[in-house]
């Protein structure tokens, strides 16, 4: 019976130190244990998810019992006969593993990584060129869409759609453009959504400190739950390539080049999020399923939706409108990128072979497109007239520069656009103003805190 396996390191009890229970997981790479009471029977579940979320909401301690966090209410299947049955109830589900019990006793279990064994049930793809896009309404996703749609992909676009369709009609009814608005927690929205296609790109989160600050339950939901939810439906429908849109805020303050290998030291929720995700996705050891993690460099650029609450684009409209501009943490150090070089990156990551992305993190951006944030000022000074000073008080404690040497070398993939001319593009292009530069949807922070409001 394929279901066979070891149920040594898959059990633990009630009075079970976090601690243990983390190194019990790690050591069945499973994603999971059980706990049981003393007449063996399993009387709940804890997963590596649950421990990351309660790391998320600073509850984790080293006075918690394994009692104190499982899941009392969870999904068990009872011995079948037809061991089809199995992958059929775990890819109906929204879970990553179930117990088979007998007798409330734990006989075996399924998990997410048996499904490799059992491919043909699995709905087949005819079109290997269909992506996914989560999130491919917003900022960076509504111009990777047409960047795909170029390259001859058919998209499919799986968007909450906070803050609106900036598509114009035209394109909107492209042939091969599919739209389907709703959240990528919901288990039927996103099994319409993912229907036919081989690959998904991630940029369905909360994106930005201040946005994610507004509501811890919110954002950990939304930039954390979420991710792991996608994964497994992935792994579920046989999806190919899952490519995560990360971030280097997760190096937040370094004094020396951050590559991949480095010591991460994040200084917000938004980055813990993110490196919590992170280690969800690398944790799934599915043979088939090639997921890769992109650790974006901060992005500046125009976009059908337009995003001014990025520290280039708010200080080229700011500048614009004739707005003060209040410099604070002028030295500080960061990596910039054009969105539309981020989208060139997914692009090239999709085309890369498996076999050199697999399980891999890469940061994304330019070799010499490190800059302080007063550059920015300095090089919007060549360009236009603007008011601007220092100031003493640090809000952002970002500081950090980046080395992107394994992309480079790894996916021969180099950054085309650089800061200086994308400036002096958009301060040409937002002069016109034809948009309200003041709309809530350009403002992630400012629309998010509507949001919160209506709940």
């Amino acid at each position: 019976m394929i279901l066979n396996k070891n149920l040594k390191n898959m059990v633990v009890e009630p009075n079970e130190t976090i601690n243990r229970v983390i190194k019990f997981i790690q050591k069945s790479g499973f994603n999971g244990v059980f706990v049981s009471n003393k007449d063996k029977k399993i009387i709940g579940i804890i997963t590596d998810a649950d421990i990351r979320k309660i790391f998320l909401q600073n509850k984790l301690s080293n006075k918690l019992k394994a009692g104190d966090v499982m899941n009392k209410n969870f999904l068990s299947i009872s011995q079948q006969e037809n061991e089809e049955d199995y992958y059929k109830i775990l890819i109906n589900s929204e879970k990553v593993i179930i117990p088979i019990l007998k007798n409330k006793k734990l006989i075996n279990f399924i998990h997410i990584n048996d499904l490799k064994f059992k491919k043909k049930i699995i709905k087949s793809k005819s079109d290997k060129k269909k992506i996914l896009v989560i999130g491919g309404l917003g900022y960076i996703g509504s111009v990777l869409v047409e960047l795909l749609l170029k390259n001859n992909y058919r998209v499919n676009i799986l968007d909450i759609n906070f803050y609106g369709n900036f598509f114009n009609e035209k394109f909107k009814k492209n042939k091969n453009l599919n739209f389907f608005l709703g959240d990528c927690y919901n288990k039927k929205m996103i099994s319409r959504a993912i229907k036919g296609c081989s690959d998904v790109v991630h940029l369905g989160e909360i994106v930005g400190d201040p946005a994610v600050n507004l509501n811890t339950k919110f954002s950990i939901r939304h930039n954390y739950e979420n991710t792991n939810f996608v994964i497994t439906e992935c792994i579920k429908n046989n999806i190919n390539k899952f490519i995560f849109a990360s971030s280097c805020s997760v190096y937040g303050s370094s004094k020396v080049k951050c590559n991949e290998k480095s010591k991460l030291n994040p200084v917000s929720l938004y980055a813990k999020c993110k490196i919590e995700s992170e280690k969800a996705i690398l944790s799934f050891k599915s043979g088939s399923f090639c997921p890769v993690v992109l650790r974006l460099s901060t992005v500046y650029g125009d976009s059908p939706r337009k995003r001014f609450d990025l520290v280039v684009n708010r200080f080229t409209i700011m500048s614009i409108i004739g707005r003060h501009i209040g410099l604070y943490g002028g030295s500080s150090w960061r990596p910039f990128i054009s969105v539309k070089d981020v989208s060139r990156a997914i692009l090239k990551t999709l085309k890369t072979k498996n076999e050199i992305v697999r399980n891999e993190i890469f940061n994304v951006g330019g070799t010499k497109e490190n800059y302080k944030i007063m550059d920015i000022v300095n090089i919007l000074k060549k360009y236009i007239n603007l008011s601007f000073s220092y100031e003493k008080k640090i809000n952002d404690r970002r500081n950090y520069k980046v080395s992107f040497k394994k992309i480079e070398k790894k996916m021969l993939f180099k950054t085309k656009d650089k800061l200086d001319n994308v400036i002096k593009d958009l301060v040409k292009k937002y002069k016109k103003l034809n948009f309200n530069p003041n709309n809530d949807n350009f403002y992630n922070d400012s629309k998010i805190r509507k949001i919160l409001m209506k709940k």
